[in-house]
């Protein structure tokens, strides 16, 4: 840790693994105070990719959204029963569910973006632009490292 004397840090706050899952735990409750309860920070970016989109794979979101197969199904499940999205087999691939974004869907999206927008401030408005700009940045080259796991 060039940047931050970790001698003046005591187990495990020195640690970046325990600073990130702490900050996760702060984005989920920050999440649910501000912008919903119901609808989760993974779901909201399944009906960003899917405005976007029209329509997507569930693989296709699993690539967009950066989340496995597993995970996907179940959210896409969960999304369906609320009226967000209608999943059907595809007419070309009966392999395929082809999943689009509904009236209802469309707008919770809308809904929430301003919340969206205040969860962040929440979380990084206490931070000088250039902090927030480095972690920003920062988290974004951490995740485009090339996984020494196979997945």
């Amino acid at each position: 840790m060039d940047a931050v004397n970790d001698g003046d840090l005591s187990e495990p706050q020195r640690h970046v693994g325990n600073l990130i899952r702490r900050a996760q735990q702060l984005h989920l409750a920050t999440w649910t105070r501000v912008a919903s309860a119901e609808i989760t920070s993974a779901q909201y970016s399944i009906l960003l990719v899917l405005e976007r989109r029209g329509e997507a794979s569930q693989r296709e979101l699993c690539d967009e959204v950066d989340l496995d197969r597993s995970t996907i199904a179940d959210l896409v499940r969960r999304m369906q029963n609320a009226g967000l999205i209608t999943r059907e087999r595809s007419a070309g691939d009966a392999r395929r569910n082809v999943v689009r974004l509904t009236e209802l869907g469309a707008a919770e999206r809308a809904r929430l973006a301003p919340l969206v927008v205040e969860v962040q401030r929440e979380l990084t408005g206490h931070l000088a632009a250039a902090e927030a700009d480095a972690l920003f940045h920062g988290l974004q080259a951490m995740l485009e490292r090339p996984s020494s796991v196979e997945e």
